[in-house]
């Protein structure tokens, strides 16, 4: 019971992130308070994963296996994100117009750099993990087996980015035809990645495999899409 209410709080927390701390960045997650909020979510995993019963082992959080769990999650992840932003490329020809993401438009370079070598993975990336792949899948694994936990956690993650996804993708060229079926295809693009990054940290036994993943993927969409700006 304790598992599925933090999985509830993921749930409202992640959709009232947007809301309250949106105007503070221009890219998600991209601001101290977002920084702050990643802080105080890590805290409150952390408190959860003592109140279920979960150790360090089955929070994915050990030093062997580390620097390699690292190494196969940057892999797979920079492999499909490199596929993910050549399909941007090809947007042209496959809906008649490039698809960008408006808030890029603003960002210097100096400014992304920053962006993904802090606010990411201090506002986003090990805060959610911390949460998912984690708390949330650490205690659902005992008393619902790999497949059911990893896509319930899954589900979960996908739901926590329902606001940002909206969000996301009204901030984009993307004609006004598609945004709801982009809406639907991001959340379907999230819970995958829910899926892959679980069955990554499960495969290796450690969380800086899905934070790697996690990172690196995020950062490589991001300077794809900001990228495409120059493309014709």
């Amino acid at each position: 019971m304790k598992v599925w209410f933090f999985a509830v709080l993921l749930v409202v927390w992640g959709n009232l992130l947007h809301p309250f701390l949106g105007s503070t960045a221009v890219l998600p997650g991209g601001s101290w308070q977002f920084v702050l909020a990643g802080a105080a979510l890590v805290g409150v995993s952390v408190v959860a994963a003592r109140a279920i019963g979960l150790d360090a082992v089955a929070l994915g959080v050990r030093h062997t296996g580390a620097f390699r769990g690292v190494l196969i999650g940057a892999s797979v992840a920079g492999v499909i994100a490199a596929v993910d932003v050549l399909v941007l490329r090809l947007a042209p020809s496959i809906i008649g117009q490039p698809v960008g993401y408006t808030p890029l438009e603003r960002v210097s370079a100096d400014e992304l750099g920053r962006h993904i070598a802090l606010y990411l993975p201090l506002g986003a990336v090990i805060p959610e993990e911390v949460a998912f792949r984690g708390t949330l899948l650490g205690g659902l694994l005992p008393r619902y087996g790999v497949r059911t936990s990893v896509g319930a956690s899954a589900v979960v993650f996908a739901l926590w980015h329902g606001t940002v996804a909206v969000f996301t993708v009204m901030n984009t060229t993307m004609p006004v035809v598609l945004i709801i079926p982009a809406i639907a295809g991001a959340l379907l693009v999230v819970f995958v990645g829910g899926v892959i990054m679980a069955g990554l940290r499960l495969a290796t036994g450690s969380l800086a495999t899905s934070i790697a993943a996690h990172w690196v993927f995020n950062a490589v969409i991001l300077i794809g899409l900001w990228t495409v700006r120059a493309v014709p």
